[in-house]
């Protein structure tokens, strides 16, 4: 609906002083909807009309008005805020007016068709440069000088923000346009960057002002911009009026050459995929292996499940994360252990239990050293039981140990005995590059252990999550205590390891649906 001259919010108490200030504002050269939004109006519906119903209802309002000299009433059937000279908006950078036409918005259309990705409403984001906050500041101060009355306690979070308003006026008619509602929570988004070519030069007006805000020793490239929002709205903050009229061309100048809409693109919140895998390979990673550069794996866990998951919902990139993880060397057995897999902008999401089961099958048909179970789509909070069971959850093993003098019965019957056993770890060797020297307490709530023969035990443990199995058997050079050796009062060390169980009941049994 159109917008109407009741509707319109001014800051102005009379129509005969809101009649002045368009008059003023069109002279600076503003366009329609910055008139709008320096008069006073944050209504998302009144900028949704089109810049010849917005102008209609300016031109109404300065007829309301009874104070209008001969030359304002002959001017009013004539204010043309339209780009037909070329002329930008010094407010906006001509965001709220070319950037808001029918061709743009045609371009945005087809870039997010091209870009195939599924969804069932969208919003949108801006990126504005940021010396538009210096130029509103500016037409703030100059009303400020012709309107003390009215202006003189207005800031510049009472006017409404351009990519606001850019929304208001975009979001309906590319929804239209795209078939689908825009939505401000919608979990896929439309990313427009704007650039202006001298924003740069137009910023440098602080580095004098505000040379403790703006650094240039210590800017560095890759390091972010010097002027951002955030300094630039600072630095403002702090400037006053009369700081600002010697800085700054008050009201700003029209803008000579036009801000560039730089790039667009589509980004979508990730989507979670969780699981539980087994592992049936002694030389196979969880992750990608590399040191210093160097595969020394052929494969992994991760790569096995995650090259189909890419196939089907074609994310541009993936975070895998599991409930702990096996050494190399270990095997992961039972019901395997719980993982999750973050996909990062996925273009396709929408799929049906029977639809992710397939992919299952197909995960497990293509290895035998990899299988996965009760793969599902699940949502982000639910991932935080993952992470919350990493230090609370039980892990049960079997240890193929040996010893260096034959173990009798009575001491495998010990060690069966054994209870919640209280261990001090030091981070092990093998792992003092990747993390932190320290001593972490854990404790083994059960253990079992049978002979193999004279020199070899198969052990049976129920850990604590973050046990050093392999270094409660062998010692790790007395870093751990106690451990297999001395509770044996022999030498021992481990040859192989198995994980048997994660006890933790994430994600949902399948079976259990």
């Amino acid at each position: 609906m159109d917008a109407t001259m009741e509707q319109i919010e001014s800051f102005a108490n009379d129509d005969n002083t809101t009649a002045d200030i368009i008059s003023c504002l069109e002279k600076c050269g503003c366009c329609p909807r910055c008139i709008f939004r320096f008069l006073g109006e944050k209504n998302a519906s009144s900028f949704k009309c089109y810049p010849g119903s917005i102008t209609e209802v300016l031109s109404d309002m300065k007829k309301k008005s009874s104070t209008q000299t001969e030359t304002e009433a002959s001017d009013k059937t004539d204010i043309d805020f339209s780009l037909s000279d070329g002329q930008t908006c010094p407010a906006c950078l001509g965001i709220l007016q070319q950037y808001l036409d029918k061709p743009f918005l045609t371009k945005i259309r087809d870039f997010v068709t091209e870009a195939d990705y599924e969804y069932k409403s969208f919003l949108c984001s801006l990126t504005v440069p940021v010396c538009v906050l210096i130029r509103e500041r500016a037409v703030l101060v100059y009303l400020r000088d012709k309107f003390k009355s009215v202006y003189e306690s207005v800031t510049e979070s009472d006017i409404a923000r351009v990519k606001d308003v850019w929304k208001w006026t975009a979001g309906p008619l590319l929804g239209d346009s795209l078939g689908v509602p825009f939505d401000q929570k919608s979990n896929f988004d439309i990313a427009i960057m704007f650039n202006y070519p001298r924003t740069f030069k137009e910023c440098e007006i602080f580095l004098d002002y505000q040379p403790e805000v703006f650094k240039r020793r210590k800017f560095k490239r890759g390091q972010g911009e010097l002027f951002n929002r955030v300094n630039v709205a600072k630095a403002l903050k702090d400037m006053s009026d009369k700081e600002l009229r010697t800085a700054f061309q008050v009201p700003p100048t029209i803008p000579k050459v036009l801000c560039e809409c730089e790039a667009i693109h589509c980004t979508r919140e990730p989507l979670y995929i969780a699981g539980r895998y087994n592992k049936y390979n002694r030389s196979l990673s969880q992750t990608p292996w590399f040191v210093d550069g160097v595969r020394k794996s052929e494969s992994s866990v991760e790569e096995r499940i995650c090259d189909h998951l890419k196939k089907y919902f074609k994310y541009s990139d993936s975070k895998f994360s599991a409930s702990g993880r096996e050494d190399v060397d270990v095997l992961m057995l039972g019901t395997g252990r719980p993982f999750v897999v973050e996909l990062l902008d996925p273009h396709k999401v929408t799929f049906s239990k029977a639809a992710i089961y397939n992919i299952q099958k197909e995960i497990n048909a293509a290895s035998s050293e990899v299988q996965v179970r009760d793969l599902q789509i699940v949502p982000k909070e639910a991932t935080n039981n993952l992470k919350e069971g990493e230090m609370e959850k039980t892990k049960t093993y079997s240890a193929f140990c040996w010893s260096a003098e034959v173990l009798a019965q009575e001491k495998l019957e010990e060690l069966g005995a054994m209870k919640n056993v209280v261990l001090q770890q030091k981070t092990p060797i093998r792992v003092l590059h990747r993390r932190p020297l320290a001593t972490r307490e854990r404790t083994v709530y059960t253990m079992s252990a049978e002979r193999v023969d004279d020199h070899h035990f198969k052990l049976n443990l129920e850990t604590q999550a973050g046990t050093y199995i392999k270094e409660f058997v062998h010692g790790d050079f007395g870093r751990t205590t106690p451990n297999m050796s001395t509770l044996t009062g022999t030498e021992c060390d481990i040859l192989q390891l198995d994980v048997l169980s994660v006890l933790l009941d994430w994600p949902e049994s399948i079976e259990d649906r």
